[in-house]
């Protein structure tokens, strides 16, 4: 890993990965397609995992995503690609498209099942846990609520733990992207 720049040694909540190691493969489905890791080549991308019909975490973090690339477009620097990653079965990606189209409609909402899940999951130590007894459709999903930054190789870069503050995440993004 390269050393920190003076701004990197100043972050107020990311936390930089030390892993050069691009993610594994993977492949998920949206809409329209897949998405796998040549969708990150080129870009930088903010990568969170949740699911639609969360009641909390998940609508904050993507209306704050919306809140910071609405600062960046402000500031006229590199906007990241948002990617929500969904860990719950019921959402397909017709669904996904609709919910994060609500925040931005450059967002993307992808899924797969547990195992196309998996490599991604198990690189970044992301958890969840589905509470669906008894086969019942109306259960909870607990999850990790990091969001992660993507470098345009697909590597991770850096974390930004929860609770996120957009200003906090603002100035670590400035400091992290080029």
């Amino acid at each position: 890993m390269a050393p920190l720049n003076p701004a990197q040694m100043r972050l107020q909540s990311a936390m930089v990965l030390d892993d050069e190691r691009p993610l594994p493969a993977f492949e998920l489905l949206r809409e329209g397609g897949k998405f796998a890791n040549r969708d990150f080549t080129g870009r930088w991308t903010l990568l969170f995992f949740g699911y639609t019909f969360c009641p909390d975490i998940c609508p904050t973090a993507l209306y704050q995503l919306k809140e910071l690339k609405s600062m960046l477009a402000e500031r006229a620097v590199v906007l990241p690609q948002v990617l929500m990653v969904s860990v719950d079965p019921r959402d397909d990606p017709q669904t996904l498209r609709r919910y994060t189209n609500a925040f931005d409609p450059d967002f993307i909402g992808a899924t797969a099942d547990d195992a196309g899940l998996a490599p991604l999951v198990q690189h970044l130590g992301v958890y969840y846990s589905r509470h669906d007894k008894e086969g019942k459709a109306d259960y909870a999903v607990d999850h990790s609520a990091a969001i992660y930054l993507i470098d345009p190789r697909g590597r991770p870069k850096a974390v930004f733990p929860a609770p996120q503050a957009v200003p906090a995440m603002l100035h670590d993004y400035l400091a992290l992207v080029p």
